[in-house]
């Protein structure tokens, strides 16, 4: 595996993934590891079988006896083939080079903070840098109707909207304000000041991922 960033926080996944075992649970309703786990490499290498299983007829039955077929396979392999990355053709690496490896980092939080005992990682300064681009990215896709201001240890971004009925700040560590903007209020740790509207298009608003 090469040294790089994305294999760093790739690595550290897989090595949490084989740690806890698939029936690990996640902050995701419904999910497990396995659950999770079968997501990226869909994602990475075969999203079509993640159409297909909803299609009719022969070509859902195919995709889902190879979705089948995937979650049987022995929990090494499957995070093994994981911890390789997107196979060279794949679009996904390209994506998770211009998000800063949003959705890995996203994720490996959902398996982590699930379990008992939890506490924040103590992340490098290319991960937080990384993290923080994908909170820019991805606070892009918040439907809240007020003026946010995101506060990092290390800089703000502001998240402006047409329709503020307020202000909002929002203070945390890179890591956790990428688990606020997608919605994972339940496990992110960020302080949040606000005036009365501010607060109450919060409430109004949509968040996730």
């Amino acid at each position: 595996m090469t040294s790089s960033r994305p294999a760093d926080e790739r690595g550290a996944f897989a090595e949490t993934f084989l740690a806890l075992g698939p029936e690990a649970p996640t902050i995701l309703p419904g999910w497990d590891a396995l659950d999770l786990l079968e997501h990226l490499l869909l994602r990475e290498a075969a999203p079509h079988l993640m159409v297909g299983a909803l299609l009719p007829g022969a070509v859902g039955r195919r995709a889902v006896a190879a979705r089948e077929q995937l979650r049987t396979t022995p929990w090494e392999q499957l995070v093994g083939r994981f911890a390789d990355g997107p196979p060279p053709l794949s679009p996904t690496g390209r994506v998770d080079a211009l998000t800063g490896q949003g959705e890995l980092l996203i994720h490996h939080e959902d398996l982590r903070r699930a379990q008992d005992g939890w506490e924040p990682r103590r992340l490098p300064p290319e991960i937080r840098a990384d993290a923080w681009r994908a909170t820019g990215l991805m606070a892009r896709a918040m439907r809240v109707p007020a003026e946010v201001i995101l506060v990092s240890p290390h800089a703000g971004r502001r998240v402006g909207s047409r329709r503020a009925a307020g202000g909002l700040r929002v203070h945390g560590e890179e890591i956790e304000l990428l688990l606020w903007v997608t919605g994972r209020d339940e496990v992110a740790r960020v302080r949040i000041d606000g005036d009365t509207g501010g607060l109450r298009a919060l409430e109004e608003g949509r968040r996730g991922f």
